[in-house]
């Protein structure tokens, strides 16, 4: 396997650690994992399980240093563990990473001497129980080595170590070609251990990229999807809602207002003589009275809960929920007035003042939306008739009036 397919197997002692990722973001959970003293209570309690038959045979001694010796690991250990739970949000890893190191070779060499002092003088069924308790240690931290694999191997190595020294104090040299086979296979167990739990982060790995590039999939379609509903929904020129978005609005207005029994008024808007202007100036003259028609539409809307619309060529709509006629007509007079303040001039050197046609209706209770689009046009129709720049209604005989 590859560098960057695979964990990094960290081959020192400073840095024993595997699993940190390609961001080099410290492995802080791991590194709880091996400072719990859970797996040295384990430990103790196996210990000292062995020592019940030193402690029957009337040994004592042995029996009280390997609890003493085992008493102070313990404390160090949950000293450790629980000064690393009560560490401050901002701590660095590495020293923290030193003191594990530290307290596991102190564990090694605690372990080690306890067997150690358990198998001398012992009985051969007595020291059978001590090999088998430091066979189930050695077998316990192997399991983790994954986590820390150097640390591990040398806490092994310690405790082998000494009980191989002890043993062949004793003249048990058969202990040596053992002790030999049983660290290769701890070693080929570790490498196995070590090797599958690379696997699996690497698999993690991927997954993990995988869903990344799907989420930035995902977020660069809904994006996609965004601007295209945009483009479906806004007019191309102005930028205001098109004719297909409006007849949306309007549908989903009419049903609220025939639901609670609000108001709901609405303006269609004409630019007087627009053709004229065309005509005069060219079409991009008229494509910026346009938009700039449509500007000074949403800066008027811009304090109401409305949005103006671009209806269709030089007309344009605008849906007032909420208002009833009276104030439907005053705001279309202040359209008129505003809009014949609009200056062109930077468009069309000798453009005039434009002026607006505005048809205006209410919706009666559960009226159809076409029926108020009707009335509307209708009212914008006899705003053109009574000679333009003026506001009316399917129902008005007279204009409203002209801005002053």
């Amino acid at each position: 396997m590859s560098e960057h397919a695979t964990l990094p197997i960290l081959k020192t002692l400073t840095i024993p650690m595997v699993g940190a990722d390609d961001s080099g973001t410290p492995p802080w959970e791991q590194l709880r994992e091996l400072y719990k003293i859970d797996p040295h209570l384990s430990a103790a309690a196996a210990l000292m399980s062995a020592s019940v038959l030193p402690y029957l045979a009337g040994d004592t001694g042995a029996v009280l240093a390997v609890a003493a010796i085992l008493a102070v690991q313990l404390l160090m250990r949950f000293v450790a563990d629980r000064r690393f739970r009560r560490r401050s949000a901002d701590a660095a890893f590495k020293p923290w990473l030193d003191g594990f190191i530290i307290i596991s070779i102190f564990s090694g060499i605690a372990w080690g001497a306890s067997l150690a002092i358990l198998y001398l003088g012992a009985s051969p069924e007595a020291q059978v129980v001590v090999l088998a308790v430091g066979c189930g240690i050695v077998q316990s931290a192997a399991a983790r080595a994954y986590m820390a694999p150097a640390s591990t191997a040398l806490v092994i190595l310690i405790m082998i170590g000494i009980v191989n020294a002890a043993a062949l104090s004793e003249g048990n040299w058969l202990m040596l070609p053992i002790c030999l086979a049983y660290v290769a296979f701890q070693a080929n167990y570790m490498r196995r251990l070590i090797g599958l739990e690379q696997s699996r982060f690497a698999a993690e790995q991927r997954t993990s990229t995988l869903l990344d590039r799907l989420a930035e999939s995902n977020d660069k379609l809904r994006q996609a999807n965004e601007q295209l509903m945009r483009h479906a929904t806004t007019d191309g020129l102005t930028g205001l809602a098109n004719r297909r978005s409006f007849d949306a609005d309007l549908d989903t207005a009419m049903a609220e207002a025939n639901r609670t029994g609000e108001p709901l008024s609405l303006l269609l808007i004409d630019i007087d003589h627009f053709k004229r202007f065309n005509d005069t100036h060219g079409h991009l003259a008229g494509d910026e009275c346009l938009r700039r028609v449509g500007q000074f539409l949403v800066d008027e809307c811009n304090h109401l809960p409305c949005h103006p619309a671009r209806y269709g060529g030089e007309e344009f709509a605008i849906i007032l929920p909420g208002a009833m006629r009276p104030e439907a007509e005053a705001f279309a007079m202040h359209l008129l007035e505003q809009a014949s303040r609009l200056d062109l001039t930077e468009i069309a050197a000798q453009a005039t003042p434009i002026t607006l046609s505005i048809g205006i209706a209410t919706a009666r209770t559960h009226e159809h939306n076409r029926t108020l689009l009707d009335h509307a046009d209708q009212g914008l129709y006899a705003a053109k008739q009574a000679g333009r720049n003026c506001v009316r209604s399917r129902e008005m005989a007279a204009p409203i009036g002209t801005p002053a």
